[in-house]
Parts: C-alpha cells; structure tokens; sequence
C-alpha cells in the first residue's frame, strides 16, 4: 500500500538527504518525492510517497514520528487518500505526425492535456493531474511514438475545511 507523508521542512541543505537516508535506512521504498519552496524562501514542502508493505497505521505514524525528529524539520503530517488533494506533473515528447494531429489533439483536448512547444520534428504534451491520470494518458499516447517523458513527482497537501 502507498502512503503519503507531508514534511514542511526549513530550507536547508541536506534535508532533502537526511529524509531519504531514514526510510533507506529502514528498507522502505519511495515511490516519489518532491520538494520545493512553501510559504516563502525559508520553508520547503517535501512530499513522499512510500511503499508500505505493513497496512499498520501505526506503522506510519512511526515512520512519521521518527522524520518529524530530523533536523530542520518542523511539521510532518501524513495523508490519507480521502483527505488530501495529490497533483503530479508530467512532460512528453513525443514525435510529430501530421497525418495523426487530429487524433492527437482529440486525446489531448478529452484529457485535458495542452501542447507545451512543436517543431517540425516533435511536439511536447504538458499536464497536470491525478498519478493514474497521467498514467492513463500515457498509455494513450504510446502508440503515437513518445521519444521521452519526465514526471514530477506526487505534490500534495491536506484538503481546505
């Protein structure tokens, strides 16, 4: 089962490392992870989706008890799947067939996908969703030859009251 743990961290260098150190350190798998800056230059968010085989909530609430005790860490706060809003970020190039546009823009259009940049010899597809989102776009896309892709990672936060 994945789970999702928000760290609001102060931005330092070697947090980031620190928190990949602790769950290596502990054979948990990180399925993503994503940091940037939140509420100004000074505190960061680091999202991470973990891997974990136990279903144990308390489990994770150990795992996020231990990460609120690294340096430079101020808040963490875990997330569960019905409380939160979870985006990820995905870039596609892909190769540009005139003759297949129109069924190209079609897919892109229904799956709310917009074209970043074209050239003669390429497009790249830009969108924002849920992970199995842009995994269904993906597995749309295949037969139109993608060259390459890059996600992002999970970025999530806790739902507004």
């Amino acid at each position: 089962m994945r789970n999702t743990i928000s760290c609001l961290v102060q931005n330092r260098p070697g947090v980031l490392a620190a928190i990949a150190k602790y769950l290596s350190e502990r054979n948990i798998n990180i399925h993503s992870i994503a940091d940037t800056e939140s509420d100004g230059e000074q505190i960061s968010r680091i999202t991470v989706v973990i891997d974990n085989d136990d279903d144990d909530p308390q489990d994770l609430q150990g795992i996020a008890g231990q990460l609120s005790t690294i340096e430079n860490v101020v808040e963490v706060e875990e997330l569960d799947r019905t409380g939160f809003l979870e985006r990820e970020l995905v870039l596609i190039l892909m190769k540009a067939e005139t003759k297949r546009m129109p069924e190209l823009m079609q897919i892109l259009e229904v799956m709310q996908a917009s074209v970043a940049a074209m050239g003669e010899e390429t497009i790249t597809v830009e969108m924002t969703g849920t992970e199995k989102k842009i995994s269904s776009l993906l597995r749309l896309l295949g037969p139109f030859r993608i060259k390459e892709y890059a996600r992002s990672g999970l970025a999530a936060i806790r739902e507004g009251e």
